[in-house]
């Protein structure tokens, strides 16, 4: 029987991830802009090779990562760990990449919000639409995480630069 005491649990564990994958988010966007400007430009200009490249790269690790966690041996579920932490750490930062676009949209919108502000925004749009029960969990957040693994592949170990610099950086 579930107690208060576990759902609370559960809703507190859910809104310390949030706020720390918001901060996340918007500090990578911040602190690595042309990188952030290259991904950009890469989900701007070719979505379904982004979206494609990225579920290549994700399904076959996820499924490696499940195997490896459900054999007895406790390195190799330590390892599987590692190897989960590691995939989501490259989604986080590939992830500075769809939020530097909508970072974009929301300053061309709206011309009174500041370059942080819209990069806040835009990292806490990304954020809620994960949340969003059974459509986020399902649909957004797994869409969100083939992208950013893709544009991290993109963003963070090629070597072309962006078409594009970042107006807002040298504001």
């Amino acid at each position: 029987m579930t107690t208060i005491g576990d759902v609370l649990m559960v809703f507190g564990a859910i809104a310390l991830l949030s706020s720390s994958l918001l901060a996340a988010l918007v500090l990578v966007t911040l602190l690595l802009p042309v990188h952030s400007a290259k991904m950009a430009n890469r989900i701007e200009t070719m979505p379904g090779r982004t979206l494609l490249a990225g579920a290549s790269i994700t399904l076959p690790a996820i499924l490696v990562i499940v195997v490896m966690a459900n054999l007895p041996n406790p390195g190799t579920k330590l390892l599987a760990l590692f190897s989960l932490f590691a995939l989501l750490a490259c989604s986080a930062l590939g992830a500075a990449g769809i939020v530097r676009l909508a970072s974009d949209r929301i300053k061309n919108t709206a011309t009174d919000v500041s370059h942080y502000g819209s990069v806040t925004r835009a990292a806490g749009l990304v954020v809620g639409a994960a949340n969003i029960p059974f459509v986020g969990w399902f649909v957004f957040a797994p869409l969100f995480i083939f992208a950013s693994v893709g544009l991290f592949v993109n963003g963070f170990l090629t070597r072309r630069n962006p078409v594009t610099p970042w107006d807002a950086a040298n504001s």
